[in-house]
């Protein structure tokens, strides 16, 4: 049986989600409160987009059916803290915007490439 060659775009989605989970991780070490006055709230939610990126990450790189989903989920997790980041809510609404788009168009190029693989 002849290997199939892997697409250019898999290759990258994936690199991209292994790269943003290491530095989900180093994020989570950087947040970790030092004193007992501080909440874990920020390094917990650090950990868990680096375990999201991660399995979305290993679910590009076999080609699953599930990668679309788990990409969703980790651009979704992104909306979360930028909510804080203005709290007025003026950068919130563009952001949300690019986010969606981002996370539809990743979403259709992983369902196109399962079906190819298929």
């Amino acid at each position: 049986m002849k290997a199939q060659r892997k697409p250019l775009g898999t290759i990258l989605l994936a690199g991209a989600f292994l790269a943003a989970s290491l530095a989900g991780i180093v994020a989570f070490w950087a947040a970790w409160p030092r004193t007992s006055n501080t909440s874990p709230l920020v390094a917990l939610l650090a950990l868990v987009w680096s375990c999201a990126c991660i399995v979305t990450a290993v679910l590009t790189w076999h080609r699953s059916r599930f990668a679309g989903p788990a990409f969703i989920a980790a651009i979704g997790l992104l909306l979360f803290p930028a909510r804080f980041i203005v709290p007025g809510g003026q950068l919130f609404l563009p952001t949300f915007v690019v986010i969606i788009v981002v996370a539809f168009l990743g979403y259709r190029y992983l369902r196109r490439v399962h079906k190819a693989a298929a």
